[in-house]
């Protein structure tokens, strides 16, 4: 195994040659990242075209991702809204956070997500950046260890399952709403690959995630 000196040593003894990588295509700098963002979006509306369902999925994290710690209103199948500010999105779910609840909502319980009216839109999701080279020098020497460690770079790197995400959560009270209108509040006492388990009272309920339209946690339960 080697250490940091050894590759510090390394780096430092490999000639720089004198030339310059290829670009990552024909034309102007902008005009090469607008070609790629034009790529993505093609591939996703084509994905939506021939399976809608991977294609929905692909649209909202397209969208959402852009909207990153930015409000949002999201329109669900029953006609309903949730409205709170991005904070993470997930292969098959949303997080959504206020000044007083965590609320996780499953793509497939979304029919519209949309910027409300009169809200501010950013072009980034960040306004501010700081560059970290400590930050840097860890994530390339030992990426895997430095992720694992930090939550926030988890959520830039990672894209969890409702499933993973809601493993942190277990012995919380929580507050579920399904699609069809019902709603318990109960202890998260179990999660499987395809369902929960919520405890209400002193009845165990096990809930499918496709029944669900969204899991709230409040900082006062």
């Amino acid at each position: 195994m080697y250490s940091d000196f050894d590759v510090e040593n390394w780096l430092a003894s490999t000639p720089k040659a004198d030339t310059y990588p290829s670009p990552a295509g024909r034309g102007t700098s902008e005009e090469i990242l607008l070609r790629k963002r034009y790529i993505e979006l093609a591939n996703i509306f084509l994905q939506l075209k021939y399976n809608p369902d991977k294609g929905k999925i692909l649209l909202l994290q397209s969208f959402l991702v852009e909207k990153r710690n930015q409000t949002v209103e999201v329109i669900h199948h029953n006609h309903s809204m949730t409205k709170g500010r991005v904070q993470d999105i997930g292969r098959d779910h949303l997080v959504l956070t206020s000044y007083f609840t965590k609320c996780w909502i499953p793509f497939d319980s979304i029919s519209e997500a949309k910027v409300p009216y009169g809200a501010p839109e950013f072009a980034n999701t960040h306004q501010y950046v700081f560059f970290d080279n400590h930050l840097r020098k860890k994530l390339l020497r030992n990426f895997g260890a430095t992720v694992s460690k930090r939550s926030k770079l988890k959520e830039m790197f990672y894209r969890e399952t409702l499933k993973t995400s809601l493993s942190r959560w277990k012995n919380s009270s929580l507050k579920l709403e399904l699609s069809d209108g019902q709603s318990y509040y109960g202890k998260l006492t179990g999660v499987e690959e395809k369902k929960l388990t919520l405890r209400v009272k002193d009845d165990e309920q096990n809930i499918a995630y496709k029944d669900i339209k969204s899991i709230k946690k409040s900082r006062f339960w």
